[in-house]
């Protein structure tokens, strides 16, 4: 698979005014020792000016649940989507790998499942809090409009005091699960907490349904 282009924004037009009107994107290398953010020249890529109907931003369109399960070692993702799906599914910062676990590329289907470990796959490691975002990308190259990211998090800093005998007792920790709606695209803007869509359980397994949480903040 070809190096990855992703679009940050549109450049100035190209052509006179007059003329069908295109613009140039700029693209993002992800690769090692390479400038993150270059020019792509007219050799590489045109693509027709879509300033004003193109809009990368969250989405809540077209999946049904994103699932959650915070594991010893690892989050345990299920992606249900409302129709089939092909495309390309990662942890933000692996798509120049490409390799597994970190990153899917899927044929067919409606129902996905990704383990992403905590010691791999960008997972960072707060002090026992796991934070990663997962990218649901449709089309193998370009991050586009309805393309959907995620912010999962695994919270294991709650500790607390469980008995095993009359005079002893050990710690271990709650877990608390997050989803929060995030931005596919790497260079946009952050959510506004209060507009930001989550779903939280406080145990191991959390479920991320845009249809219900929806609902839930119109009726607030």
């Amino acid at each position: 698979m070809a190096e990855r282009i992703t679009v940050l924004s549109i450049l100035g037009p190209v052509f006179p005014s007059g003329s069908a009107r295109w613009k140039r994107f700029m693209r993002l290398d992800e690769r090692p020792g390479k400038n993150p953010a270059s020019y792509i020249g007219p050799e590489e890529i045109w693509e027709k000016d879509m300033s004003e109907e193109m809009v990368i931003g969250p989405t809540t369109d077209g999946y049904q649940r994103v699932d959650l399960k915070c594991a010893a070692e690892h989050m345990e993702v299920t992606i249900v989507t409302e129709e089939d799906f092909s495309g390309v599914i990662y942890t933000r910062g692996s798509y120049s790998a490409q390799k597994l676990p970190c990153f899917r590329d899927l044929k067919s289907g409606t129902y996905f499942r990704m383990n992403i470990p905590f010691d791999d796959c960008k997972t960072k490691n707060e002090g026992g809090l796991y934070k990663n975002v997962l990218i649901v990308q449709h089309d193998d190259y370009l991050i586009m409009p309805g393309d959907a990211a995620f912010d999962l998090e695994c919270d294991f800093r709650k500790p607390k005091d469980v008995p095993v005998h009359k005079s002893v007792t050990t710690e271990v920790f709650d877990v608390i699960a997050r989803i929060m709606l995030s931005d596919a695209d790497p260079g946009g803007k952050p959510i506004p907490e209060a507009m930001r869509l989550k779903a939280i359980n406080m145990s191991n397994v959390v479920s991320f349904q845009p249809k219900i949480l929806r609902n839930q903040k119109d009726e607030l």
